[in-house]
């Protein structure tokens, strides 16, 4: 039976450790947990999926680059997005519970109500601000810019959220830089808790080197989503990725939309990222258009 177009991976399924670093770090190694199952070729002329797509993990098109999220973005991954909104009502109702015991407290004159009012709203506030701050205002993905004018792939590292701190939010801590030919593309199966069961689901990572030592790992980013069962997608993301940074090729496929899930804002890049890309994100009517034509593109090549 021949498979469906989506599905042809032009890649062997990977047999063995990773081979193209030789150290890697005691910080990095445990994100790396789970087994590799394809390795994208070094060189990046060649194909690893017969079909392209952005698989509603394109955040924004620039005019020399393209924002790529992550599993962060899709509301998959543990702890995010209505994880943390569940918290954040279920807080909100123990600090209106604490809110009564306190105006109790102020009507009566009862020592004890106000300060069993007290201790409860003081509490609940600083895990209701932490899943306020997670839930509604904590960035809503974590960009990878890939741009093709200076080759080079812009990593956003976003901050650690203080518990204690509640008047900070999330954003951009730093943003590394590398090389796109130097970049390494791997799947990884890895074991994943669902609360009821466990499944296998796929990663898409991407790895770099030191520029002194390019056998020691330096980084690790994850990009796309989280895919259930199997990597074939995955790679035709990838496949979308190479052809626009080694052939030209479309920013967004015929037809496709920029991915929209998750909750908040995208995060803001730095100026010197955003010059590098040639400019601001292009508007969303801007990227349909270039979606639609594209297509129309698509069916003429197709016709003839």
């Amino acid at each position: 039976m021949k498979k469906l177009p989506e599905y042809n991976v032009l890649l062997p399924d990977w047999q063995g450790a990773e081979t193209q670093f030789d150290e890697i770090g005691e910080v990095l190694r445990p994100m790396l947990n789970g087994t590799i199952t394809r390795v994208a070729p070094g060189d990046k002329k060649q194909p690893v999926h017969e079909s392209a797509s952005t698989c509603d993990s394109l955040l924004a098109v620039h005019p020399h680059a393209i924002e790529i999220g992550a599993p962060f973005g899709t509301g998959e991954t543990v702890g995010n997005g209505n994880t943390y909104a569940a918290f954040f009502l279920g807080f909100m109702g123990f600090m209106g519970f604490g809110a009564w015991f306190l105006w109790e407290g102020l009507m009566s004159r009862s020592t004890f109500f106000l300060v069993s009012g007290s201790v409860i709203l003081a509490t609940g506030f600083f895990p209701f601000s932490f899943a306020l701050r997670m839930s509604h205002l904590a960035p809503r993905d974590i960009p990878v810019v890939f741009n093709r004018k200076t080759r080079e792939v812009s990593i956003c590292v976003l901050g650690r959220l203080r518990f204690w701190r509640f008047w900070e939010r999330v954003g951009i801590d730093k943003v590394i830089t590398t090389s796109w030919d130097d970049l390494q593309a791997r799947s990884y199966k890895i074991m994943q808790l669902t609360g009821e069961a466990a499944r296998d689901t796929h990663v898409l990572r991407l790895l770099w080197g030191e520029a002194r030592n390019p056998r020691k790992l330096e980084g690790i980013a994850l990009i796309g989503y989280l895919g259930w069962y199997e990597d074939a997608a995955l790679w035709r993301l990838w496949e979308h990725i190479r052809c626009y940074m080694e052939e030209g090729g479309l920013a967004i496929q015929p037809g496709e939309t920029l991915r929209t899930s998750g909750a908040g804002k995208l995060p803001e890049l730095p100026p010197e990222v955003i010059a590098a890309a040639g400019g601001p994100a292009l508007s969303v009517e801007e990227v349909a258009r270039l979606a639609g034509a594209a297509g129309a593109l698509h069916s003429r090549s197709f016709a003839l």
